[in-house]
């Protein structure tokens, strides 16, 4: 049975929704977290909704936190979430009357992976799928790949939690399938997201906004 998924959601400054943002919180997070970079995105989306779900799980080793699945068994875990990721995009999507090409899907680490495994299995494509810290989860089954959606990876080469050589590993796989992927690295940064991570989301957003 499904968990139905909630969190946190920002409102756009315009009284019209064109586009939404749908974060994916990291592992021991939840929707509270990356819901914050909600009023500096607003001001460069102002049609854009911003929505945060909690993840379905008690996170493991930090009961205050939720996860999307347990991190010692990502192969394994990782299609657990997707019905209930499902079903609550299918409610937005005739909530506010909206396409898949007009949603971003924004994840971090655990969250990342989530967002690329999901969103590229989804026979429509969506607006972009942006991937903060993460790493491509179950690489031989990408011929389960049902779309093109354009795709940004970002890494601090500082990395201390997931390898920084997991975005090039991620970013060759996914081109083999002919897909649109962009690379960030950061030279400085470790396992989070800076102010120009959030610059390089802002210019793809920009890009894919159809």
């Amino acid at each position: 049975m499904n968990i139905e998924l909630n969190g946190p959601n920002y409102k756009p400054q315009s009284d019209v929704i064109e586009y939404i943002c749908i974060f994916f919180h990291g592992w021991g997070s939840n929707g509270d977290d990356l819901i914050e970079l909600s009023p500096i995105l607003s001001k460069y989306f102002p049609k854009m909704l911003f929505l945060a779900p909690h993840a379905p799980e008690t996170c493991d080793m930090n009961p205050v936190g939720r996860q999307w699945f347990n991190i010692m068994d990502r192969e394994g875990g990782i299609d657990g979430p997707i019905s209930g990721i499902e079903d609550y995009i299918k409610k937005i999507k005739i909530d506010y009357n909206i396409k898949n090409e007009k949603i971003f899907l924004f994840g971090f680490s655990q969250g990342a992976m989530m967002a690329l495994h999901y969103g590229l299995r989804e026979a429509e494509k969506y607006a972009g799928i942006l991937a903060f810290s993460g790493s491509l989860v179950s690489p031989s089954r990408l011929g389960e790949i049902k779309n093109k959606t354009p795709i940004l990876l970002v890494h601090g080469k500082m990395d201390e939690v997931v390898p920084f050589d997991e975005m090039q590993k991620a970013s060759e796989k996914l081109k083999e399938f002919d897909l649109n992927v962009e690379t960030f690295p950061i030279p400085t940064v470790g396992h989070c997201i800076d102010n120009s991570g959030i610059e390089m989301a802002i210019k793809f957003m920009k890009k894919n906004c159809n």
